[in-house]
């Protein structure tokens, strides 16, 4: 089996797409050897405790200025290197996306800031309060504007959002070329993914929240059709009880 290669899911600092040279193999072979393995389809290979985490979009712990010492957050602390089609949408885009912002950050107030820095999002602010270009300031914390902006414009989700913040918690290893493992940011993925740690999130093991694989049903539908999104489901609830 050759090292796998991951894929770009998330974007932690640096981003869980450069895994570091961390060995999934490794963790491959271990997830098998403890029963931890699921599948959602042929060729669609599941990291269950991964998935089987709590997670919940949780704006109010995250938020720089709001947030405890060492929390962290997808849009405040990570970062973005759209795909050439992605930017293609987004500055094809700006205008509309300048004039859904002018009234709602104050960073937008006289038009479009400059968004890129290299291939990198641009995260504008002071220290301690530097956040992505697109992340708006609202009464309970961060918020995606070009997520908002697609719905009010009734865009279908990923018009304007790249993939990669449509991904988080999620991280994508392609195993082979008709393999792929889904997984998550957790205590053993997350140095693999050159993520910072799990327990960094707020939103990950968050109290009371469905699964990562509930409530990432309509990514992972995305990615793999609804049936392989109940699949998962189905068989991250089942490795949890019997872990139980």
């Amino acid at each position: 089996m050759k090292p796998p290669a991951s894929k770009p899911p998330t974007r932690p600092d640096p981003s869980p797409a450069d895994p570091s040279g961390g060995d999934w193999t490794v963790h491959l072979l271990q997830l098998a050897a403890r029963d931890n393995l699921g599948q959602a389809g042929k060729g669609r290979l599941l990291d269950l405790p991964a998935l089987a985490q709590a997670w919940t979009c949780a704006t109010g712990a995250c938020t720089p200025g709001r947030r405890a010492p060492n929390a962290r957050s997808c849009c405040a602390d990570l970062e973005l290197a759209p795909t050439a089609p992605e930017r293609a949408a987004i500055d094809a885009a700006l205008p509309e996306i300048a004039a859904f912002l002018a009234p709602r950050d104050p960073r937008w107030a006289e038009g479009a800031p400059a968004i890129y820095e290299g291939d990198a999002v641009r995260r504008p602010g002071k220290a301690g309060d530097r956040r992505c270009v697109f992340a708006g300031m609202g009464p309970d914390g961060l918020y995606c504007g070009l997520h908002a902006l697609e719905d009010a414009s009734g865009r279908a989700r990923g018009a304007l959002k790249p993939l990669a913040c449509r991904l988080f918690p999620l991280v994508l290893v392609e195993v082979d070329e008709r393999t792929t493992l889904l997984s998550a940011i957790h205590r053993n993925t997350a140095r693999l993914a050159g993520s910072r740690p799990a327990r960094a999130f707020p939103c990950i093991g968050a109290a009371g929240a469905p699964t990562i694989a509930e409530s990432c049903a309509d990514t992972i539908t995305a990615l793999w059709g609804a049936r392989a999104a109940k699949n998962a489901q189905a068989a991250v609830a089942g490795w949890r009880e019997r872990a139980e």
